[in-house]
């Protein structure tokens, strides 16, 4: 997806993300980083025993495009 700017992909299931990047790393496992533009996101911050990770649900089939990809 990478080489071809015009191709798309989703998630077929909910996923699991946070909106702080600098916890999100401190996991370790970092998948991706997104940067969602329009979508349907549940804010699970409030109903969390772990609000600090500010975590939100993207729902299936949200659309996204890899813009580069990294590794370290």
């Amino acid at each position: 997806m990478v080489k071809d700017d015009n191709a798309f992909g989703s998630c077929q299931a909910y996923t699991s993300c946070s909106r702080n990047r600098d916890k999100a790393e401190e996991f370790g496992n970092t998948l991706f980083i997104m940067e969602v533009l329009i979508a349907f996101i549940a804010d699970l911050s409030s109903l969390s025993e772990y609000s600090a990770e500010e975590e939100e649900l993207v729902t299936p089939g949200v659309c996204f495009r890899v813009k580069s990809v990294e590794f370290d």
